[in-house]
């Protein structure tokens, strides 16, 4: 896992995304999963493979709603379906994340207010 992430930190994204995907056909019932599948996430984000992204993202708010993840998975998919031209959708996303997540984590306050700004909702 630290290899894949250090690889995506790297900008390199499909060593990244393979790393995952290695993690989680090996380990998909591990609790690990849930750091493989944000990392494929953010790997498919970094090649701009925003549709696939988006679903990875989806994925890994899915497996853990409540998990330490979860606000950043469902900005990450806010962000995502943005990119594909889904302002309603990315919207109703970052709709949820402020119901689900009144006080996000500090260090993401300032992207999820920006990513409002970006889409005017």
């Amino acid at each position: 896992m630290q290899r894949g992430i250090l690889a995506l930190h790297q900008g390199h994204y499909q060593e990244s995304e393979g790393i995952a995907r290695e993690i989680l056909a090996k380990h998909r019932s591990s609790p690990r999963a849930y750091d493989a599948q944000f990392l494929l996430a953010q790997s498919l984000q970094g090649e701009q493979r925003y549709q696939e992204a988006a679903l990875a993202f989806d994925d890994a708010y899915n497996m853990n709603h409540k998990g330490s993840r979860a606000p950043n998975a469902l900005l990450g998919l806010s962000m995502t379906l943005s990119a594909i031209h889904q302002k309603s959708a990315a919207c109703d996303t970052l709709r949820t994340l402020h119901a689900q997540f009144p006080k996000p984590p500090p260090y993401l306050v300032a992207p999820i207010k920006a990513q409002h700004q970006r889409l005017g909702c």
